[in-house]
């Protein structure tokens, strides 16, 4: 079966580099495509730039490949069929664009052992080495062998072929991403964030890239517990393939041991998913942070919540990816694009370039900052992984592979109990942010759904009053996903807070539950407006009624009061969200939506961004303060722990 690459035997090189003009084609040929072809959207790699699909571990796999003769591939590198060394490739990639198999007609017509994927990548330079589709003239920073340690759990990946089949069948292949600020792409500066990385790789791989959707869907400064809830809000309900990043987010150890308000969260997002519509492929990536506090824990393997995260993965077979379990290695030695001796950012989280500091730290340093991977380093390193492992399962489809019955029967079939006791995961939707917003409210008077925004670019929805005794009433579900009926949950009412023209609100729950009657104060003394979640507890009801009227009292001498959105909660008396930044980045990028669905680059990145900005830098503030503290006078060890996104635990 013949491959669709151009291969070049050393007799067939001699004779293209007989002329000049053949020798200028070949040198032209032999440049990588520079970082600023790949970096904006509207110059991703063409489907003639050809990545990597990798091995194929499944019953499909040919057997005894063997290597005839040495090829020089269109990217320089001379195929010695060895590609076990492990070293992290930063010059194409050891071994890409190799082949292997009989060369049948002398240098023109490649074969490749037993299978070659036909019709993955017609035209292009990619070929497979036998079991692996290698990259041809994609530029990778990791090689083969780095990508497949990557993958520190197989699991069941027949929800991925089902995707991948319904791709090859002419369907859309809806892969989406959810995740903390290292997913949104903070520390991606000067290059892409992972998922925009992924994106480039599928899309110079699949057969027709426009059929393509990468979605990112990640909030800064949440965790597992947010999007536990506000899952609807990021997610379309036609996903096909789900990467869920928590691990650095979520706390390491809460106690009690797995049984806790952090990892019950955790579980049901994971059910939630594999629950939509599709039945699509839930895939967690583990994403690893070097920089801890105590200085003397940074660099430990272990410091991390992936290994507890890895108990879910396994109970319900998911697929799963480890920085670490590809990388720390490299960043123990020090490697090009992995180092760690510090990050590219600044103790006030800027970049320097004064003495050419910069210049020795960008393209090495694995970490822009203590907690989020480089754009050129980190995060590339991660798309790299992510599309390896869809391209590892379509290369399977492509070479003929077809699901069995018992594949297609567990696919279809109910979860199992969830493996934490009584943690079903709740049917009805708990977030209501933009236009999920609006289909919570029932009846109003005086309040008007209002885009406060001053350019299209940067909407600011929500119900707006400025006028005393008017009010609005929302009927939401609040029954918990626990058999306790009469425990109360955590409602969070997102108001809008400013140093001028804000009045008080009186919320009250007025139908199906109960709550304490409270007031939301929408004037502080800082000059900046900020959407507030303001958390209360609420009895559980499937039609809770909540009521919100503007008072005459006020601490401004206006009375403005603009409600943004309502989440809740699934475990009763549970503590607040860590969402310090959701209503703001979902109302603007769900605003943006038909279907009122979060897009990381649906947002506004001014004045989000510049908040981004200062949270990074005050966490390498107090980073490198903590590096600088001498011991506490009574001896005992220094035990601040910085979270992620600025939140700091003790």
């Amino acid at each position: 079966m013949p491959c669709n690459r151009l291969t070049l035997t050393l007799p067939a090189l001699g004779l293209l580099l007989w002329t000049p003009r053949a020798t200028l084609l070949f040198v032209l040929l032999l440049q990588p495509p520079g970082l600023h072809l790949l970096s904006p959207a509207a110059n991703r790699p063409s489907a003639g730039l050809a990545f990597t699909a990798a091995r194929i571990d499944t019953p499909f796999r040919s057997h005894g490949a063997g290597s005839h003769g040495v090829a020089v591939s269109l990217n320089g590198d001379v195929d010695n069929s060895n590609d076990d060394d492990g070293d992290a490739d930063t010059t194409g990639g050891a071994g890409d664009g190799t082949s292997s198999g009989g060369d049948s007609t002398g240098g023109g017509a490649h074969t490749c052992s037993k299978i070659c994927y036909e019709g993955m990548l017609a035209g292009t330079s990619g070929a497979c080495k036998a079991q692996e589709y290698n990259p041809g003239l994609f530029q990778m920073l990791t090689d083969a062998r780095t990508r497949r340690a990557a993958q520190s759990s197989y699991g069941d990946r027949s929800r991925l072929r089902a995707a991948l089949k319904r791709y090859q069948d002419g369907a859309n292949l809806t892969v989406v991403t959810v995740g903390g600020s290292i997913t949104a792409g903070q520390g991606a500066v000067d290059a892409p964030p992972y998922p925009k990385w992924m994106q480039f790789v599928l899309d110079a791989n699949l057969p027709d890239k426009d059929r393509v959707k990468v979605r990112n869907g990640a909030v800064p400064g949440t965790s597992s517990q947010y999007m536990s809830s506000c899952h609807n809000a990021h997610v379309p309900r036609d996903a096909d393939v789900i990467f869920v990043e928590y691990a650095v987010n979520d706390e390491e150890m809460p106690m009690p041991h797995m049984n806790n308000q952090i990892r019950r969260p955790y579980e049901r997002l994971l059910r939630k998913l594999l629950g939509y519509p599709n039945r699509p492929a839930v895939i967690l990536m583990h994403a690893y942070r070097w920089f801890q506090l105590p200085g003397d824990t940074s660099g430990q393997f272990w410091m991390s919540g992936e290994r507890q995260q890895s108990e879910f993965g396994l109970f319900y077979g998911l697929p799963q990816l480890s920085v670490k379990a590809c990388c720390y290695h490299y960043m123990v030695e020090g490697k090009k694009g992995f180092q760690v001796k510090r990050p590219r950012a600044d103790r006030h989280g800027v970049i320097q370039h004064e003495n050419f500091i910069d210049a020795t730290l960008k393209g090495f340093a694995f970490f822009y900052d203590v907690i989020h991977p480089d754009g050129n380093t980190g995060h590339r390193v991660m798309g790299e992984i992510a599309a390896q492992l869809v391209l590892d399962v379509w290369a399977d489809v492509a070479s003929g592979s077809q699901l069995s019955p018992e594949d297609q029967q567990a696919i279809d079939a109910p979860l199992p109990s969830p493996m934490l006791p009584d943690n079903l995961e709740s049917k009805a939707d708990k977030c209501f942010i933009g236009p999920a917003f609006q289909r919570t409210m029932i009846e109003s008077d005086g309040f008007e759904w209002i885009n406060e925004g001053k350019s299209a670019n940067l909407p600011k929805w929500g119900y707006v009053s400025d006028v005393p005794d008017k009010y609005i009433k929302f009927k939401i579900n609040t029954l918990s996903n626990r058999t306790q009926s009469d425990t109360l949950v955590t409602v969070e009412l997102g108001h809008l807070r400013s140093y001028e023209n804000m009045g008080r609100a009186g919320v009250q729950c007025e139908g199906g539950c109960t709550c304490n009657y409270l007031i939301l104060d929408g004037h502080h003394a800082s000059r900046t407006s900020q959407t507030f979640p303001h958390p209360f507890k609420v009895t559980q009801s499937e039609e809770c009624i909540i009521a919100v009227k503007v008072l005459q009292e006020t601490s401004s001498g206006k009375h403005k009061v603009k409600i943004t959105g309502i989440m809740v909660s699934e475990d009763p008396v549970v503590a607040a969200f860590q969402d310090w930044a959701s209503f703001d980045w979902v109302s603007i990028a769900a605003a943006k939506d038909p279907n009122g669905v979060f897009e990381m680059s649906n947002t506004a990145r001014r004045a989000l961004l510049e908040r981004n900005a200062a949270s990074s830098a005050e966490i390498m503030r107090r980073y490198y303060e903590a590096q600088e503290q001498e011991p506490a006078s009574d001896g005992s060890e220094v035990t601040d722990v910085i979270n992620v996104d600025g939140h700091a635990i003790r």
